[in-house]
């Protein structure tokens, strides 16, 4: 049987990382740009995982629709970034932050800005205005596409209906680092994979 691969847009993060930063955001029109621009990026994603659930196969029409989706918000929030720098948490709140977080980590199609936006947000993890856990997973997607081992083993393809992790770096102490970053251990983390991209049994 012919494999398939389908590089996953993952969007799992740790639960509870907006705590530190619960004032009221100071730039509240990108921060509702961000969480509507979120909400179609995740209603696609919503079908596809049903989709995936049920044994389908994701055809070339539905790709070319998110990969369309997900070109718009690239180019929408890159010029947010040239104005304003990287939206982190005290500029537009914790959930529009990560939510600038998920579109540059759907943007597949653009190397160089994925790059760029992870260096902002690295600066952006020791003063709390961004997520360790979504710097660690878009760490992981840019050493994927450089072809590297990710560090924190966020990254993984859907190969023969099953969920198969991408190579990690000194992965007998994955789960040290993932614990640093307030990340679930790598198991776990591949068990909700498994439940969310897999076929699952119909019960009659």
């Amino acid at each position: 049987m012919r494999s398939t691969i389908l590089m996953l847009s993952l969007t799992l993060t740790a639960a509870g990382t907006g705590a530190a930063c619960a004032q009221t955001p100071r730039d509240t029109a990108t921060a509702r740009q961000l969480l509507e621009r979120l909400r179609v990026d995740q209603a696609i994603r919503d079908t596809m995982v049903e989709r995936l659930q049920a044994g389908q196969t994701i055809d070339s029409a539905f790709a070319a629709r998110m990969m369309g989706i997900d070109s718009a918000n690239t180019t929408w929030l890159k010029g947010v970034v040239a104005r304003h720098g990287w939206p982190g948490r005290s500029a537009v709140g914790p959930e529009a932050s990560s939510a600038a977080f998920l579109i540059v980590q759907h943007a597949v199609h653009d190397s160089a800005f994925q790059a760029k936006a992870l260096a902002l947000m690295e600066k952006g993890v020791a003063t709390g205005e961004v997520a360790g856990a979504d710097v660690a997973m878009l760490a992981d997607r840019v050493a994927v596409h450089r072809g590297k081992p990710q560090r924190y083993g966020t990254q993984a393809k859907l190969l023969d209906g099953r969920m198969v992790l991408d190579p990690i770096e000194d992965s007998a102490h994955v789960d040290q680092r993932r614990a640093a970053l307030g990340m679930p251990p790598l198991r776990e983390y591949v068990r909700v994979l498994d439940s969310l991209y897999t076929a699952q049994p119909r019960h009659e």
